[in-house]
């Protein structure tokens, strides 16, 4: 663990540039939204959509020839992003070259894992069939669209959480394609140790792939979206508030004994801010001493599971007024072992790694940035 006390607090000017560096969290955003995928959807697909049929389908989208009825799902682009990530004539982060260079040649990563901008919600949506048709149109595209396009990016294969069996499928169709590192599980209605999600999981540990899952922005709006204690006026609620969503579903792996049921799982939790861990774990820890008769199959002290086989992304980082609150509680949660860097690229609240990780030790830096994704996904970096 980190030492407060011994560990001298270096100067972020002077902090060594880090190389290497594993950005866990990169959206890629389709230049249409939803309308992107069209060709890689079948024309039944299209049909049932309400897709007009033409093969000219980009004219069939300019002269409103289709609709999609999911438009809901499609962030305006042009809200909650840099404005500097648009390549003139794009919307943000559309252009992989552009991204490349904007994001990996300027802050040092060799590895940007692509988890999507715009299916963070398709969680929230009532049709399972809907769902999965669009995750798997997007899991093609994105592997022909960025994957082939430069060797740094890496990529998260959706799934549809309404329906673990198609999920399975999709993941068995996928999982071996180059580049693709980890499986993106997006968020439901249903925390995430229930046994609904068990034949996703067993098909993740059957191809050595982590699953992650990031908030979605379509907390308590919909019926079927992940829930927080009550639903927030203001975006900033939201944004402050997203550990809640965390919280409930590490509880849920945890208590559920998801780990015993699948010991070669692993986990990550994007964008969910990580200060709550502390206080989960020693309530959890505390809790499982007087309770564990309800939940015989967790055999260990949940903490001892997280620390096997969770991590936890640093964005957005934490910036307490002092830095030896930082430090202290980068120790509480060790840091060393459960943080992997993120960037949140292309975000309005982004992380620069080379500024955003200045405040911190060289060492813990170099475990956060480097080598504990390095060490987590594994040969699939390479």
């Amino acid at each position: 663990m980190v030492s407060v006390e011994t560990t001298a607090a270096p100067d972020s000017a002077a902090a060594p540039a880090l190389t290497g560096i594993v950005d866990s969290d990169v959206h890629p955003y389709m230049e249409k939204g939803l309308a992107t995928l069209v060709p890689y959807m079948s024309k039944t697909w299209q049909k049932r959509l309400g897709i007009g049929l033409s093969d000219d389908w980009a004219a069939g989208y300019a002269t409103s020839q289709f609709h999609l009825p999911l438009d809901y799902l499609y962030i305006n682009t042009s809200g909650g992003m840099r404005g500097d990530t648009a390549r003139p004539g794009m919307a943000p982060a559309t252009d992989p070259k552009f991204t490349a260079k904007q994001l990996l040649d300027a802050g040092g990563i060799d590895r940007a894992i692509l988890l999507s901008g715009h299916l963070l919600g398709i969680g929230s949506m009532p049709d399972a069939l809907v769902a999965s048709t669009i995750a798997s149109a997007y899991n093609d595209w994105m592997c022909e669209r960025w994957l082939q396009d430069d060797p740094r990016y890496r990529g998260a294969l959706v799934v549809a959480p309404q329906n673990p069996e198609l999920a399975a499928k999709e993941i068995d169709r996928v999982a071996d394609r180059p580049g693709i590192v980890e499986i993106f599980l997006p968020l439901h209605d249903i925390l995430m140790g229930e046994r609904h999600y068990y034949p996703i999981y067993e098909a993740a540990q059957r191809h050595s792939l982590p699953i992650c899952t990031h908030p979605s922005g379509t907390e308590n709006v919909y019926a079927r979206a992940p829930k927080m204690a009550g639903t927030p006026t203001y975006y900033i609620e939201w944004h402050t508030m997203l550990g809640q969503i965390h919280q409930s579903n590490t509880a849920s792996l945890l208590c559920h004994g998801v780990f015993e049921r699948f010991p070669e799982l692993k986990v990550v939790i994007a964008e969910g801010g990580f200060a709550w861990i502390a206080e989960l774990l020693w309530k959890l820890d505390r809790d499982w001493r007087g309770l564990r008769d309800e939940i015989p199959w967790v055999k260990r002290h949940p903490s001892e599971y997280l620390y096997e086989h969770m991590k936890f992304t640093t964005q957005p980082f934490v910036e307490p007024p002092k830095r030896s609150h930082l430090l202290a509680l980068l120790d509480m949660i060790n840091a060393e072992q459960t943080l992997m860097f993120s960037s949140d690229y292309p975000h309005w609240d982004f992380d620069d790694p080379q500024h955003t990780m200045a405040a911190i030790p060289a060492e813990l830096r170099q475990k956060i940035c480097v080598d504990n994704p390095r060490d987590f996904y594994g040969d699939r970096l390479n």
